[in-house]
């Protein structure tokens, strides 16, 4: 058994159970039986891209999020110009989700796109371990473009077509300063409406502290400039992390 192959079976079976199919009426939709599907998800044989390609489109899932595999050991060659804040494959995501009061870590993970100068982007939201993402509360595919002072994020829920989120962050003076900007979207329970947090990206891991937890929840700045301005405004770096 290939990691490769684990690794897309398993992404096979998360959303397959997402869609509320059962393996044996998933096998009659691609016409394969119930022991081939399963052999499929436990990664024992190796499926080939015609069908792979039909399981995506049955499944109503983009291709790349079955292929997205990394090998244990990371290279660390850039895939975004020097210049730019974010020329790392991975990234580290926190904000405060006061509904359940406590700091959501997610991972962002960025490769090459063959779109202009975009990157392509996968967001595992709400991860338990950055080590292990595909433990995690939602799938976010889509894009990013980043400039010299900003950079900005598209990005689709892969299992809820309708949930969009956008990210646009300030790119930090200094590379070892955390980036800091908004997250917005639509919330879930209790409420089904647009929403908007504070947010930071690391290209490292952050220890988990209350240092950044002040930091990313709202403080009485945010507060002043949401009155003054009616607006949710980041202008300022963490400056907590500057030390």
């Amino acid at each position: 058994m290939s990691s490769f192959g684990y690794h897309v079976g398993q992404r096979i079976k998360k959303y397959r159970k997402s869609r509320g199919y059962t393996i044996e009426k998933f096998s009659a939709m691609i016409g394969k039986s119930k022991a081939t599907v399963s052999k499929y998800e436990n990664g024992t044989i190796t499926i080939d891209i015609e069908t792979l390609y039909d399981i995506a489109q049955k499944l109503d899932i983009d291709l790349k999020c079955f292929i997205d595999y990394h090998p244990p050991v990371m290279h660390s060659e850039p895939v975004l110009p020097k210049n730019y804040y974010f020329n790392q494959p991975r990234a580290y995501m926190y904000y405060y989700d006061g509904r359940v009061r406590q700091i959501v870590r997610s991972l962002l993970c960025f490769s090459p796109s063959t779109a202009g100068e975009s990157v392509d982007v996968m967001l595992y939201v709400g991860v338990e371990d950055f080590s292990n993402p595909d433990r995690c509360q939602h799938l976010f595919t889509g894009e990013m473009k980043a400039y010299d002072t900003i950079t900005h994020m598209v990005l689709n829920n892969q299992i809820n077509e309708a949930e969009k989120m956008y990210i646009c962050m300030l790119n930090p003076m200094q590379t070892r300063t955390p980036a800091i900007g908004l997250l917005s979207g639509i919330g879930s329970s209790p409420f089904f409406a647009p929403i908007a947090v504070k947010t930071l990206i690391s290209k490292e891991p952050l220890e988990e502290s209350d240092r950044l937890l002040n930091t990313i929840k709202l403080d009485k700045d945010d507060y002043h400039l949401l009155k003054y301005y009616n607006m949710m405004v980041v202008n300022r770096p963490a400056a907590l992390f500057l030390e």
